[in-house]
């Protein structure tokens, strides 16, 4: 005599009795029992749906960067504003933060600092030469200037442009939290060499 094993199942619309053997639908010939589908069905649906979108994404390599250094700078941009230095007196509005990697020789590798969004890029770098106390000499007939660089392409940034136009530019921004770079700069250097062995 064959003792069968069972069990009961509430399926939340009821309850069904089932032999414990035959657990598997795929083990037997009973009736499926329709079980509903549970809160995490949407949450799977929408894991898979992301994971499918970046599967058969085609963006450029550049534009993956571009998405991770935007998420980086997120993410460092709520650690900046706890030790960022700056002008308290701006408003939390106009605040823009950077790590600002200092030129090689400097006593420390960067600051974290924020600056006005309506500054020009030469007031940025007078600013940022007096925070971390180094040598300025942008206002005199010297064979190097302290120059601002985007941490990405090294492009010098133009001293009279204004900072907030560089955060909006829709190719290579300045993200609010991520990394620009000092350096002293000949007149007709327009970038700089080497970007990565100031952020390593």
């Amino acid at each position: 005599m064959v003792v069968q094993e069972y069990f009961a199942l509430n399926t939340g619309a009821g309850s069904h009795i089932a032999v414990l053997r035959h657990r598997h639908q795929s083990d037997h010939e009973c009736e499926e029992l329709e079980i509903p589908k549970s809160r995490m069905a949407a949450t799977q649906k929408l894991v898979k749906d992301i994971i499918d979108s970046k599967t058969g994404e085609t963006a450029s390599k550049r534009r993956k960067g571009a998405k991770n250094s935007e998420t980086a700078a997120k993410v460092a941009l709520m650690k900046l504003k706890m030790r960022a230095n700056g002008d308290k007196s701006l408003p939390q509005t106009e605040r823009i933060y950077f790590q600002v990697f200092l030129p090689k020789g400097s006593k420390e590798k960067s600051k974290p600092m924020f600056f006005c969004q309506q500054w020009s890029i030469g007031r940025v770098i007078d600013f940022a030469a007096s925070l971390a106390s180094l040598k300025n000499d942008n206002n005199k007939l010297t064979p190097k200037k302290l120059r601002l660089c985007h941490s990405t392409s090294g492009e010098a940034l133009p001293l009279d442009h204004i900072l907030q136009t560089w955060i909006a530019k829709a190719d290579c921004p300045l993200y609010n939290g991520g990394n620009i770079i000092l350096e002293y700069l000949n007149d007709e250097e327009h970038f700089l060499k080497n970007v990565d062995s100031y952020l390593e």
